[in-house]
């Protein structure tokens, strides 16, 4: 299979199911400020894989749609770290894979902005500046929790 669209699927599925993991403590969260803040990632990381999906769709070209990619799939077709498919156990084991996953994304994003390929350096800018957000509010709750 073509080897972009492969690393765009790996690339959707991680925002994609971090997102949706996250979407879960909608409502939940400590106190409102910190809902809206964990509930506002977690549509930032569905607006990323919504980004990759898209792309995607284009590159394999099979009449495939983004929200196919995304919703179609049998289980064992995504491609996503596993760990971020684990459920949450707590607020701050959540936070602790919000910062994981935001140091992860923030290195990935920098060095995809420099990509030969424009489309993947322009969605990577473009993520960035959500993922800055993401690091600077779990770093803010590690400092807390340490």
């Amino acid at each position: 299979m073509n080897p972009l669209y492969n690393y765009l699927l790996k690339l959707a599925d991680d925002s994609f199911i971090m997102g949706q993991r996250l979407s879960a403590w909608c409502g939940e969260g400590p106190y409102l400020e910190e809902d809206i803040a964990l509930t506002n990632i977690a549509l930032d990381e569905l607006g990323q894989a919504n980004n990759f999906y898209v792309y995607a769709s284009r590159v394999i070209d099979n009449g495939k749609t983004e929200d196919d990619l995304a919703f179609l799939r049998y289980e064992h077709e995504y491609v996503n770290a596993h760990w971020v498919e684990l459920p949450n156990e707590d607020y701050a084991h959540t936070i602790l894979k919000v910062y994981v996953f935001a140091v992860y994304q923030k290195l990935m994003y920098e060095a995809l902005s420099n990509s030969a390929n424009e489309e993947l350096a322009a969605i990577a800018q473009k993520s960035l500046k959500e993922v800055r957000y993401h690091y600077t509010h779990a770093a803010s709750w590690m400092k807390i929790f340490a």
